[in-house]
């Protein structure tokens, strides 16, 4: 490489550096980064009913009691009935928060990739963070000291074989929820987890295969899609894909040893208010320290939980 031109690239390169809309796009292009798969909030709504509360909404979930419907009786001047309102629940909001800092250098060299690529990390993590916050809550509703109606053990050899064994405390939990709700919502759990039982759910097409159930190729691309596994008795399986917090660390985020069986209208959550953002540079070190967070409400509230069926698998 002549000297004129590694001048000449040397003095393009900085002109480059002194526009920060350059710099970012150059940081973009020299720096690929590994990201790690995140999960969505539709996973969160598979499990439970979710909307999105504008600050100023009511947090209160109330009953109407009293709306009765009677025999008509000819020429009777019929009963009316005393509407009457109770608060049934109210939401206890928390807050989520994602808070990262990186001296000016680090940001002017491209080393921790662009404020945009960091922002939407920011809000990926903010989606994994709600959806394992919903299966973690739901999984610790019940346990053996609390219930034995609503909570079961199998162990991971019986599970793992997706046999009798497995079936018949599938078929149980089933039972119970359609008894204590209208109906399953969802059988759930890790890729992991559920993997074994698609011994009998999951209506794969083998053509060598005996059984009697086979599936069209659109419901194999609604599977590998949204999770999809199939249905049995009745009761649709979904399966959550594992997500690790990063390639190096791989933390698991999806918890293992637990399937679900919720039923409908076993709870809700909800988000409160848009997600906010804060970014400030503090210009006390040197160099000045950037600064960039979001946050947001939330809320969760389980109010019947004799809709929840907790699967518990030990080792």
């Amino acid at each position: 490489m002549s000297e004129k031109f590694k001048k000449e690239h040397k003095e393009a390169l900085a002109a480059v550096m002194q526009d920060a809309e350059q710099r970012e796009a150059l940081a973009q292009i020299l720096v690929e980064w590994i990201e790690p798969g995140h999960l969505t909030n539709e996973f969160a709504g598979v499990m439970l009913g979710t909307r999105a509360l504008e600050a100023g909404d009511a947090l209160v979930k109330k009953i109407r009691k009293g709306i009765d419907v009677r025999t008509l009786v000819p020429g009777a001047v019929h009963l009316a009935s005393e509407i009457t309102i109770s608060d049934r629940i109210n939401f206890v909001l928390d807050g989520a928060d994602v808070k990262v800092t990186a001296n000016e250098w680090e940001l002017e060299r491209g080393e921790i990739g662009t404020v945009d690529s960091i922002a939407s990390e920011m809000r990926a993590k903010l989606q994994d963070y709600f959806v394992t916050k919903v299966f973690t809550a739901l999984a610790s509703v019940w346990s053996t000291a609390n219930t034995p109606n609503n909570y079961a053990e199998i162990s991971v050899s019986d599970w793992a074989t997706g046999g009798a064994t497995a079936m018949a405390a599938v078929k149980l939990a089933i039972d119970r929820i359609n008894q204590t709700t209208p109906g399953v919502k969802v059988i759930i759990g890790s890729t992991e987890a559920m993997t074994p039982i698609t011994q009998f759910t999951a209506f794969w097409p083998d053509i060598a295969s005996t059984a009697a159930y086979h599936t069209a190729d659109e419901l194999i691309m609604k599977i590998m899609a949204d999770g999809w596994l199939g249905k049995w008795y009745g009761a649709p399986f979904v399966k959550i894909p594992q997500v690790w917090d990063n390639i190096e660390d791989y933390n698991a985020l999806v918890p293992t040893d637990t399937v679900l069986v919720v039923g409908h209208d076993a709870g809700e959550f909800i988000t409160y208010g848009d997600v906010k953002t804060k970014q400030w540079t503090d210009m006390n070190p040197t160099p000045p320290q950037w600064m960039y967070e979001i946050y947001q409400q939330f809320g969760m509230i389980i109010d019947n939980a004799m809709g929840i069926y907790v699967l518990k698998i030990t080792g």
